[in-house]
């Protein structure tokens, strides 16, 4: 049975030790080895790296999965074929809190919080214990990991609850914009701590104060952009620098071992792969204005111009034998992103190559490191809080920026102004952003504050009417995971929703 967010104290401190004693999980939970739960042994300050390194893998792996995969359902970016009904119903936008995705997506993102917030509590302590020990890159690391965790379950999760004081679990339930508020605190102090660090080697090879800071910027990005906050998100992303790109970025690194191998391998490998690219998403939704494909296997090769979001050409059922998919390819988000394109060179697309899709490296392998954050992204987030706070006056700068992604996708540059400008600053971010975990928010932050603007005729921005599955019926109506049940059975303080089919918002 899942932990309760409330007590995730316990389970996270199971989690560290683990770590620390690389021991059996099986083991470690067993009567007959008492000794190895020992929550005394949190607060030795030999293991606050084992911690950290815990803190920050644990933020990593529910990035991959679940967040990048099955946040996505509910979107337009992705079709599943998963062969179990909670996934079958999240990708029909049925978002229930008795089920899978629900589920994980709160669970691992409030122990990712639950994990960095204690960690930031000991390390004060041993600060103040030690006063010739200067521990803030690793309370720096801690506290931005801590505000990232809550940044991301606000992006996806209608609603949140935080319980700092795990024997005293909260009884307030957060909507998204208070569980986006909730970041910002760890989020700056973070920011603070690793601008007053002293340069040195992070815990983690290549992982320096200055990325801390950086990755916190990002957050902050995020966390005002969801609020609305557009000046605020203007100005933390424009100070994360142009040389914290590539290698330099922010990554999740996966290796082909056991244990440390990315989550998301079997999306699009083997013929039990389980998801897929949606047809609406480069043809016939309309924010692309492409020719794109229709479930057909004669017009999916010639409009595969942009290298950033590539697919199979040829349809195939994977896990549940019937969703017809098109395998994904590795976008600019992930390590072994080639800049290849399926469809050949000709005069409207001469630097196309060709390659043919047995070439092209599936989404994932089991070693592919998947971007968390890096000044692309940023930017991203720069140019969208000009273009909503004031299109006509930045119209300048969104242009330029625009035509500069235009032409990584192979496109000609455009001009354009007003709205118009706007929907293609946000097709652009789709692309370059692609299966990086960002499309779930952005289309719930647009209907929330740009409503009745989007694509579809209904001016909304998330599918709706038949799905593509004819037979599974018309989308549902939900844009976001509710409280899972774990967590109301597991919190006294909280009433279960009068009618938990009715989503609480956007």
């Amino acid at each position: 049975m899942r932990k309760s967010t409330a007590f995730l104290g316990m389970g996270a401190a199971g989690l560290i030790l683990m770590l620390a004693a690389g021991c059996n999980p099986d083991e470690l939970l067993t009567v007959e080895n008492p000794e190895e739960i020992v929550l005394d042994n949190l607060n030795d300050v030999k293991l606050m790296r084992v911690q950290l390194n815990g803190v920050v893998d644990q933020l990593h792996d529910a990035y991959a999965s679940p967040v990048i995969e099955f946040a996505n359902y509910l979107t337009d970016e992705i079709l599943t074929g998963r062969n179990w009904e909670d996934y079958a119903r999240a990708s029909q936008r049925i978002a229930s809190y008795l089920e899978g995705p629900t589920n994980d997506i709160f669970e691992e993102l409030s122990q990712g919080l639950r994990m960095g917030h204690d960690l930031s509590e000991r390390i004060r302590v041993w600060a103040t214990e030690d006063p010739s020990t200067n521990f803030d890159h690793e309370l720096a690391t801690a506290l931005v990991f801590a505000g990232y965790s809550t940044v991301v379950m606000a992006e996806n999760m209608c609603q949140a609850v935080i319980s700092p004081d795990p024997n005293n679990p909260s009884g307030t339930i957060l909507s998204q914009l208070e569980t986006f508020a909730a970041a910002v605190p760890y989020l700056s102090e973070g920011l603070t701590l690793a601008l007053a660090s002293p340069p040195r080697i992070d815990f983690r090879a290549g992982r320096r104060p200055a990325d801390v800071a950086n990755l916190a910027r990002v957050g902050l990005a995020r966390a005002y952009l969801g609020q609305g906050d557009w000046a605020n998100a203007a100005t933390y992303a424009n100070q994360v620098p142009a040389s914290w790109t590539g290698t330099a970025a922010w990554w999740i690194d996966f290796v082909d071992i056991s244990g440390g191998r990315n989550p998301l391998q079997g999306t699009a490998n083997g013929g039990n792969f389980s998801n897929g690219i949606h047809p609406w998403f480069t043809g016939v939704h309309p924010s692309f204005n492409g020719t794109g494909f229709v479930f057909t296997n004669d017009n999916v090769i010639a409009p595969q111009r942009d290298p950033r979001i590539q697919h199979d050409p040829t349809d195939r059922t994977g896990h549940n034998a019937l969703t017809r998919l098109y395998k994904l390819v590795q976008g600019l988000r992930y390590s072994q992103y080639t800049g290849r394109t399926i469809a050949p060179a000709s005069a409207a697309c001469p630097a196309c190559t060709g390659t043919p899709f047995a070439q092209m490296p599936l989404l994932t392998g089991f070693d592919t490191d998947v971007l968390l954050a890096d000044y692309l992204e940023a930017r991203h987030h720069y140019f969208e809080a000009l273009a909503m706070q004031d299109i006509v006056a930045n119209q300048a700068a969104i242009q330029t920026f625009v035509n500069q992604r235009r032409a990584v996708g192979n496109q000609a540059a455009v001009a354009l102004s007003g709205q118009a400008l706007r929907q293609e600053l946000r097709n652009q971010r789709a692309r370059d952003l692609f299966m990086g975990g960002f499309r779930l928010p952005d289309l719930r932050r647009w209907t929330r504050f740009d409503a009745g603007n989007g694509p579809f005729a209904s001016g909304g921005y998330f599918p709706t009417g038949t799905h593509p599955n004819a037979q599974w019926g018309e989308y549902g109506p939900w844009t976001c995971f509710p409280i899972p049940l774990q967590e109301y059975e597991g919190n006294p303080n909280l009433t279960k929703p009068a009618d938990p089919t009715v989503p609480p918002g956007i």
